[in-house]
This record gives C-alpha cells, structure tokens and sequence, in this order.
C-alpha cells in the first residue's frame, strides 16, 4: 500500500509539472487581483489588443476619460448593496449620485488622478454637502481602450463619433441618437428618475445654430407635456443639444 501510494504521488508530481504554471499557484497567489490579459478579457474587448498592453494596477493606473468605476456609499438611505457604475465623460468629469434615490450628484475631475484620490475627493464633498460620515466604496471597473485616443470603451468607437444630447443640472445622462430614429424630449423626461429638487416645469434645450453659436434657448414646461400628455409642447432633439433641468427655488415659511 505504501509503495502505491509513492508511486501515486510521484505521478502527480510529474504531471503537474507539464501543466501550465499558472494553474499551480500557492494560495496567496492565487488570490491575488485579476489581471487585464488576452485569455481573460470581458467579452466584446479586443483580445488581440489587450495583449498588446501592460498589466494594469487599478489603484495605481492615471485615470482617463472613459474609464470606469463601480460605486457605493455605505450610508446610502436607500440600503442595499448595489453598486453604481460610472465612467469617466470626455471633459475627465466623474459624476457621482448622492444616493440611488435620485439623480443630484457630485462632480470630481478624476482624469489625471489616481483612484485613491478620486475616492478621497469624493468622500470630503459627499461630507461637506450630504452625509455627516461618508464610507466611500470605489474601485475601477475598465478602462478605456488604448488606439482610440481616450475616447472609448475596449471594443466600442468613441463615444465623440455618436450623436448624442446631454442632460445636466437637476437630472444628468448622455443619449445617443440612433441612426434612422427621432429622438424626442419626452422619451429622455420620461426615463428620468424622482428628483423633488428638479424644476421640470422651466426645462431648457440649448442648442447652437449653424454657425457654431448659441440660439436663444427652447423653453419647455415638462410636467404640462408629460403630465398632462400635451404632445404640442414635445422637441426633437438634434445632436449636440444640451437639456437643463434647474433645481427647484423651495421658499421657507
């Protein structure tokens, strides 16, 4: 039985030594952070070009525009353990929500900066503004592919090339126009979470005419053409329109 069992061990031993090194790992090497390589890569990135890049230390790595975080505020009234993810827009802004309850947010300029540093400045201004104690769950979720010049996600074009309308102020979020469709105001309104802070009733669309300057602002009383379905009051949207909705003048008593 002894001699079996040696002789089973030598086995082993010797096939283990025609695996790939990277399945004989020690346990702590095996919990090590996951890296960024060919094999491993998210479905619909680029492998080819992933293979071509260093090994990324997401703690260490300088931020750029759209790359991606996974975000958490442990006070968060609503609870849960949800992450958000956010990305990094094209002017190297992060703008992280206050809590899932609704869409006011807080804006760091993260490009050029290091995850710990975005996480420490977001920490102080959710402290300054919202929470008395802010535990701050932030980590990198991608990054933005390289050959695109910054200004895309592995495996997608730039997010410059797509038509697109901004939403700012009270409410925020990028959406693209797709090709052969009409996108109109309601469709974006009508998406837009609970915010008892938005004014939705003085919406503006800023919009530039031809010659690259600003036209006169398109007023709209969103409430009148949600709430009350008046369709005459609907805009279709044009490629580089940008929507505020201002916050609410709440006076005391």
């Amino acid at each position: 039985m002894h001699r079996f069992q040696f002789h089973f061990l030598a086995c082993t031993l010797a096939l283990a030594g025609h695996l790939d090194p990277g399945l004989a790992q020690s346990p702590d090497t095996a919990a090590a952070k996951p890296v960024l390589t060919s094999t491993n890569a998210p479905a619909g990135t680029n492998a080819a070009a992933v293979a071509d890049q260093p090994v990324i230390d997401p703690e260490t790595r300088e931020l750029k525009p759209r790359d991606v975080f996974r975000y958490r505020v442990h006070q968060d009234p609503v609870g849960g353990v949800d992450s958000l993810r956010v990305t990094i827009n094209d002017a190297g802004e992060a703008l992280f929500n206050v809590t899932r309850a609704d869409s006011t947010y807080v804006t760091v300029k993260a490009a050029g900066k290091r995850v710990g540093e975005v996480r420490e400045l977001l920490r102080k201004q959710l402290e300054a503004e919202y929470y008395v104690t802010a535990t701050v769950d932030l980590s990198l979720e991608s990054v933005a592919a390289s050959g695109l010049g910054g200004g895309g996600i592995a495996g997608t074009s730039s997010l410059a090339d797509i038509p697109k309308v901004i939403v700012f102020d009270q409410h925020q979020g990028t959406y693209p126009i797709l090709e052969g469709r009409r996108l109109m105001l309601s469709d974006i309104m009508i998406q837009m979470p609970q915010n008892p802070f938005a004014n939705r009733a003085k919406v503006e669309i800023l919009r530039l005419g031809a010659d690259g300057k600003p036209l006169p602002p398109i007023r709209v009383n969103v409430d009148d053409l949600i709430l009350k379905n008046d369709r005459s009051l609907d805009v279709e949207l044009k490629d580089g329109d940008r929507i505020r909705v201002p916050k609410k003048v709440i006076f005391g008593l």
